[in-house]
């Protein structure tokens, strides 16, 4: 049959591939999970670094996999620009296939848009990024790609998660060459790429759900501007015209 012959070809392909990168040559004898610590100080160093950035701006250009209840699935690209002064202003601006939205946080009031839908929610917000982000996601169901880079480097970091982390190899991000690691923990698979030289910033993070039957994977690509000039405006919301003002699902009515 043509298609298993080829399956056969690829799956010899990929492990010649494996092969030479050396990682079959590591494989472990034993089936209990290792964590070098090496991985772990990575995860640290750059957690370090994100933290000690105060003003910077972050593209990344995503890759999801969405899988229909016919469980086809499907390939959903899209970007997600972050603008960020800490500790109390950050705005994302996502777009990807099906999705249109804008957050505006000022320090006081979160605002959401879906400007394709000429809609906005705005709630009064926590005082930091990080506590905004967190309540976006548990309150009113707002996930936004690489949201969890602002947990790294405090003590809300999921380090104590990781049953499994080791070094896979070097690769080049947009010319650039990093540490390519892997993580696993408790539901998800991880596999981060930081750069080698200069800041240790995270070039590119790929997760798989392991929840989902289907292992789903998410994987971004990262462009960082550090210490960037970001205007006051920026992080001002001002609806567009005919525009109109709705609750988030999780808010609840107010009396």
């Amino acid at each position: 049959m043509p298609h298993l012959r080829w399956s056969r070809l690829m799956l010899a392909t990929v492990t010649l591939l494996i092969a030479a990168g050396g990682v079959l040559a590591q494989e472990r004898h034993s089936k209990e999970p290792r964590i070098e610590p090496e991985s772990i100080q990575a995860l640290k160093t750059m957690g370090e670094h994100l933290q000690s950035l105060q003003t910077f701006s972050l593209k990344a250009t995503t890759t999801s996999e969405v899988v229909l209840d016919t469980d086809q699935k499907l390939e959903i690209g899209g970007t997600a620009t972050y603008e960020v002064r800490r500790p109390d202003h950050l705005r994302i601006d996502l777009t990807t296939d099906v999705v249109h939205g804008e957050l505006v946080y000022d320090g006081k009031t979160l605002v959401y848009a879906s400007p394709d839908q000429h809609v906005y929610a705005q709630v009064p917000a926590p005082a930091t990024i990080k506590a905004t982000l967190e309540e976006a996601a548990q309150k009113y169901h707002l996930a936004f790609p690489l949201a969890d880079l602002f947990s790294w480097g405090t003590s809300d970091a999921p380090i104590n998660l990781i049953h499994e982390g080791f070094f896979v190899g070097h690769a080049y991000i947009n010319g650039k060459e990093t540490n390519h690691w892997a993580y696993r923990g408790p539901d998800q698979d991880a596999e981060i790429w930081i750069a080698a030289e200069g800041s240790p910033l995270p070039l590119k993070i790929s997760l798989v759900d392991r929840e989902d039957l289907t292992r789903p994977r998410i994987t971004s690509i990262l462009e960082w501007t550090e210490n960037a000039t970001i205007p006051d405006d920026t992080f001002v919301y001002t609806p567009a015209e005919g525009a109109q003002k709705i609750k988030f699902l999780g808010e609840g009515d107010k009396k």
